[in-house]
């Protein structure tokens, strides 16, 4: 019998996707969809796509600083001279990295790096931030509201874990609120493990189960398994 082989095809978007038996492989953001409808259902669209289109300006320039050094002006200015919101969070991740040697910047791998793996007959996939040697750094700009709502904490927590899995390397979420950064080493656990196998199944039977359904579960889920807050 002919064995399935790990094909990487083009999505929509023109990313690089992994598929496995004519299946794409699970993202972060597929298994996070129903924990961000939930959060995001009284937010206007527009204003999502604003931040969306604001968080991929703050990755690009973190992501060109790591790999050549360079960076914009205003992150050699005092922070309070700086008004924009943006500009905020790429001034205190810029210079954050400058002080912390310890990250070793100049072990840097890549950008938007993909991997993948299997788990438990799953292929789970990522793009990363930030790949070093010896760890990975994911970049965060939510506002520091977000310490405070499980869904959001629950989608970080989701995005660490598959990182983990897919390359075994230790995963840094680095969180830049406009007033500091958080900087935390992502601990894989039983409850994390836990978690990640109910969504995948919510995914699997997303057709049997109906939304209020899915609503249920995710209720079940942080009232079992809430997220600890990173600050």
């Amino acid at each position: 019998m002919k064995e399935e082989k790990i094909e990487l095809l083009y999505l929509e978007t023109g990313l690089l996707w992994p598929h496995y038996k004519k299946k794409k492989a699970l993202s972060a953001n597929t298994l996070t969809k129903i924990l961000k409808e939930i959060e995001y259902q009284e937010i206007p669209q527009y204003i999502l796509l604003r931040a969306a289109q604001r968080g991929k300006t703050f990755h690009k320039t973190i992501q060109e600083f790591v790999q050549s050094g360079s960076y914009p002006p205003f992150v050699d200015l005092t922070s309070e001279t700086i008004s924009s919101n943006l500009e905020k969070r790429i001034h205190e991740t810029i210079n954050f990295l400058k002080k912390k040697t310890s990250l070793e910047l100049n072990r840097f791998l890549g950008s938007e790096k993909l991997h993948y793996v299997f788990y438990k007959g799953e292929l789970l996939a990522t793009y990363l931030d930030l790949e070093f040697q010896d760890h990975i750094i994911e970049l965060k700009t939510n506002s520091v509201k977000s310490n405070d709502n499980p869904l959001a904490l629950l989608v970080f927590e989701i995005q660490l874990l598959i990182q983990y899995l897919c390359t075994g390397k230790n995963v840094y979420l680095l969180w830049s609120t406009g007033k500091g950064v958080i900087f935390n080493k992502f601990q894989p656990s039983e409850h994390s493990l836990k978690i990640l196998d109910i969504l995948i199944d919510l995914v699997r039977n997303s057709e049997t189960y109906s939304p209020d359904v899915k609503k249920v579960i995710v209720q079940e889920i942080i009232a079992r398994y809430l997220p600890k807050k990173l600050i």
